[in-house]
């Protein structure tokens, strides 16, 4: 039967049972935003959580450390100020890694360094193991102290059990609030908001509990400081080991091993990484956490001396329990028990969660997953929740097998130890690239062997460690054999590391992952080919290992963290969603697993050819980090910024393409050619180009040319004409191609206007030339025939007469034509521009056209209003209208409609409209041109337009042709735009 419980052990379960629902309540109103979010997020609530650190050993273990070594005790606190204050140089590297890639736990960043799932499973064991004795001092510091307070039953045997059962409470109850606190949600962006609230909370009780008591000590119990320093100056023993030494083997290691605590500790980890909202709270740490530690050390030589000078039987590590009990004040007592409750409890809480976390990531997941068809959040959620009742249930395991004679720091010591034989590993993430695997996981077999040797096997009694202390070449006393222990178990551990390291080869994977945590480097990802066409088929794939539902919220999630669309298509996006899926999948299952299921699922395919770095990302990751280069480093950075800008803003389209045809660069006269924009189309293949410019670029890269010219391309921006180059760059045998696009359409368009130019200036001079040598013997013809119809009577010569002089007539007409063509432009200076009535002149050009009875029948309606004046020349004009009209006439049926209009207003808008057959489509690029006729041979010389064009140019007028007008589906309608005249 156990022994009886007496009112005052009631009290203190009452007291200690409110306190955590008050805890569970802080935590319950921060995660649900009861309370205000600045709070929550504020620095101080973060610089507060990490007072975790302060475990009960922190609080009642210090005392007992000080009693022995004086200042020595201060080791504890200054380890890991230290750590804090030269933050920058592990703290912060470490921070980018682990918000980078979500990584959780000390285990997390290890297998994500070493990419090795034996070494997670390794690390989360031993750690495992090194947090036992931790564990059991909480469990042991609020058993004790609550025997302390309550008092002990006067049989040894009797006051055994009773510390048991209250320990066994103690796990029941904790066990409930660590799943409470921390396991009843679960996703892979997990963040303990209220957790961290309500341990922020506890490190103000902590300090307030403490340090109330250390007040209390020196003005209840020695009057003031004088009268403390009076007393002291009595007590030799005292003076003796606070004179003692400070330095040596003893101090170093204690330094070492709780400067390391920072970044092993399960719970320091989680709360320092995992749970920190901002990484510029770092900043403020690095004073903020140095100086809470030392306000939180400033009472324990009062409270030790304090207790000495009551003289109470009790150990010195409950002093500050004993103070306010024997002065008659029990509220100090009981408020220094919350205190020590409190440390208590926020270690086992926050370490069993970071444990529970480690274990189901790299021992049971690595073992067994759950079928895709069931709820694997719910499946991961309910593991985690029995992972958090079987650690604390192994701490009181552990806590019933060691003897009873163990003082909290010896626990403290045992556990530390263990857990520094991590900081090699750690160290080397950050400055030791060519560390691998291999000499890790040797390095932690032989010191955790060494260490369980010293400390785990002599906590329990199995073994004699002090055989050690023949291995270490310093002498020490045998209460100092823990020095030895961390000595040679950390020295084994760094010496095996290295040589193993150094004598094995490292893996391309850890190389790259090296890379990506060496202090001051930048992730140097490989372009490879993903075999999947789309977001949804990468959604497709990891439903048959996730099941449907976590699939698809994982996709979703990291879409929408990359701010990409569901259709996304593109290489590089799907790439980079598929690093983001492994991150948050790490989160959720830890990178080992992780890692392995997205290379199962989402594989990239094995080409070594296709394979290099990816640019595309190098230079996004360069733009955001660009403010943190410094050096050499920024000014290459700097380089390479403006070498990049000089290839962007060139006036020539450029693109760079990989080997496998995905688009490295696309520059922005390329988006202005194509249409598409650099950020849409980087980072895409080929193929998702638009059909003209995909046929293009991949017929110019599969000719054997090296340059095309006056190349024609049609899209729905229009027709261009493109000179294309291409090169073959070859960093690193990549075999990537670099294109050059120049539109030289303008050029091409000129080239073709001055060619017309010169051709027209050539038949001019033809023109001039045939005219002079046809002139004259035509008119001598003509003579001729005329002096033939006064030499006969005879019909058939007269009518032989009148042929002749007809088909004089009609070459003189096309010489005078040809004359009339060659003399265009060159009076252009003595143009005589007048006032020309638009209506005089249609109608007079429409009185002509119908003296012609040989030709075709057609009305003429004139639609000019009258009185419209225009700034030309009538006569030009005339021989302008004349032209059009009679090619109007022409192309009409008998009896057809030729209508003139014209209108006003800022320019004169004058048309010839007919319904007539209308001209090619082919024709209308040509009509302009000299000798170009649409009619029958024999019919037409082709210079009526051309003239027509010339002399509307010469009167600083336009002309187009609409063919077939858009009214009727047919005919052709002449426009012509004139400056109106202004008096």
């Amino acid at each position: 039967m156990p022994p009886r419980m007496n009112a005052e052990f009631l009290n203190l379960f009452l007291l200690g049972s409110v306190y955590l629902i008050l805890l569970f309540a802080i935590a319950y109103a921060a995660e649900r935003r009861l309370m205000s979010d600045w709070l929550n997020r504020h620095p101080a609530t973060y610089v507060l959580s990490l007072g975790v650190f302060v475990s009960a050993y922190g609080i009642y273990g210090v005392v007992e450390q000080a009693r022995v070594s004086g200042y020595g005790y201060m080791n504890y606190y200054l380890g890991v100020a230290t750590v804090f204050i030269v933050y920058p140089l592990l703290l912060a590297p470490l921070m980018r890694i682990c918000q980078s890639y979500r990584l959780g736990s000390l285990a997390d960043l290890l297998t994500f360094r070493f990419r090795s799932q034996w070494a997670g499973s390794l690390i989360t064991i031993f750690m495992l193991l090194a947090m036992l004795p931790l564990l059991t001092l909480q469990i042991q510091a609020v058993s004790e102290s609550m025997q302390v307070l309550s008092g002990r039953p006067d049989n040894p045997a009797d006051s055994q059990q009773q510390r048991d059962v209250l320990a066994l409470l103690f796990c029941v109850v904790i066990i409930v609030f660590a799943i409470l606190f921390g396991s009843r949600h679960l996703n892979s962006r997990e963040s303990h908001r209220g957790l961290v609230t309500a341990i922020a909370f506890e490190s103000v009780v902590k300090l307030l509990a403490f340090g109330l008591t250390g007040i209390f000590a020196v003005i209840y119990v020695f009057g003031s400081f004088d009268n403390m320093q009076t007393w002291l100056s009595g007590q030799e023993a005292l003076v003796e080991v606070l004179n003692k030494p400070v330095g040596g083997d003893t101090t170093r290691m204690s330094l070492v091993m709780f400067f390391a605590s920072a970044v092993c500790l399960p719970h320091v980890f989680h709360l320092v990484f995992a749970e920190n909202p901002n990484p510029r709270h770092l900043k403020v740490a690095s004073w903020a956490v140095p100086l809470y530690l030392m306000l939180i050390s400033l009472p324990v030589f009062p409270i030790l001396w304090a207790g000495e000078a009551l003289g109470t039987d009790a150990a010195a590590q409950y002093y500050s329990l004993i103070i306010g009990k024997q002065s008659g004040h029990d509220w100090l007592s009981y408020l220094a028990f919350i205190g020590g409750l409190s440390a208590a409890s926020g270690v086992i809480i926050v370490a069993t969660l970071a444990l529970a976390s480690m274990s189901l990531n790299h021992l049971i997941l690595p073992l067994f997953q759950p079928d895709s068809r069931r709820d694997i959040y719910l499946w991961l959620l309910r593991t985690r929740q029995l992972l958090v009742a079987v650690i604390i249930g192994a701490g009181y395991l552990f806590y019933f097998a060691i003897p009873d004679n163990n003082t909290l720091s010896q626990l403290a010591i045992a556990a530390m130890s263990g857990c520094v034989q991590f900081f090699p590993g750690v160290l080397a993430i950050l400055y030791w690239p060519s560390a691998n695997s291999y000499g890790l996981i040797a390095g932690l077999l032989v010191g955790f062997a060494v260490w369980a040797w010293g400390s785990l096997a002599s906590l329990v009694e199995l073994v004699d460690s002090s055989l050690l202390l023949s291995f270490y070449v310093a002498g020490l006393p045998e209460d100092l054999y823990w020095v030895a222990v961390v000595a040679l178990s950390l020295t084994a551990n760094a010496l095996v590391f290295i040589a193993v390291s150094l004598l094995t080869n490292t893996p391309d994977e850890e190389r790259i992952a090296a890379e990506v945590c060496t202090l001051d480097d930048l992730n140097r990802p490989v372009r490879q080919i993903l075999d999947l066409r789309d977001a949804a088929d990468m959604q497709q794939r990891l439903a048959y290992v996730l099941g449907d539902n976590v699939a698809h919220r994982e996709v979703a999630r990291a879409l929408e963290e990359l701010q990409l669309t569901p259709d996304e298509r593109r290489p590089y996006a799907l790439r980079r969603l598929r690093d983001r899926i492994e991150i948050n999948l790490s989160a959720l299952m830890g990178p080992g697993v992780a890692k392995s299921l997205v290379d199962q699922q989402l594989p990239y395919v094995s080409d070594p050819t296709t394979s290099s770095e990816d640019i595309t990302f190098i230079e996004s990751r360069l733009e955001l980090y660009n403010a943190h280069l410094t050096g050499l480093a920024a000014d290459l950075n700097n380089l390479r910024r403006y070498h990049r800008q000089t290839l962007d803003e060139l006036p020539i389209g450029l693109c760079s393409l990989g080997s496998d045809g995905e688009i490295l660069m696309w520059n922005r006269a390329m988006s202005e050619l194509s249409g598409i924009a650099s950020d849409d189309i980087t980072g895409s293949r080929l193929t998702d180009l638009d059909e003209d410019w995909h046929t293009l670029l991949e017929s110019f890269l599969a000719s054997g040319d090296l340059h095309w010219r006056k190349h024609s391309l049609e899209s729905e921006e229009g027709s261009r004409i493109l000179n294309l180059h291409k090169a073959s760059v070859d960093p690193l045998a990549r075999s990537e191609q670099v294109i050059i696009v120049e539109d030289v359409t303008e050029t091409h368009l000129m080239e073709d206007k001055l060619t017309h130019q010169e051709r027209l200036a050539s038949i001019g001079r033809l023109a001039a030339g045939v005219a002079h040598e046809i002139g004259n013997p035509v008119t001598g013809i003509a003579c001729l025939a005329q002096n033939l119809r006064y030499d006969s009577s005879e019909p058939e010569v007269l009518e032989s007469a009148d042929q002749i002089i007809k088909q004089t007539q009609r070459i003189t007409g096309i010489v005078q034509s040809l004359v009339n063509f060659a003399h265009q432009g060159r009076d252009a200076q003595a143009s005589n521009i007048e006032a020309v009535d638009i209506d005089h002149c249609v109608q007079e050009a429409i009185q002509l056209l119908s003296l012609d009875r040989e030709a075709t029948q057609v009305k003429f309606v004139n639609r000019c209003p009258p009185g419209l004046l225009a700034a030309a020349e009538a006569q030009r004009l005339i021989q302008v209208l004349i032209n059009l009209l009679a090619n109007a006439r022409d192309a009409s049926e008998p009896g057809g409609i030729i209508t003139v209009r014209a209108e006003g207003g800022d320019a004169i808008q004058l048309s010839v409209c007919d319904s007539g057959s209308g001209i090619p489509s082919h024709a209308l690029e040509k009509i302009f041109e000299p000798f170009f006729t649409t009619k029958e041979p024999g019919k037409g010389t082709g210079l009526g337009l051309a003239l027509v064009y010339n002399i509307i140019e010469e009167l600083n007028g336009e002309i187009r042709i609409e063919s077939p007008v858009a009214d009727t589906g047919r005919g052709t309608c002449v426009h012509i735009t004139l400056p109106p005249f202004i008096s």
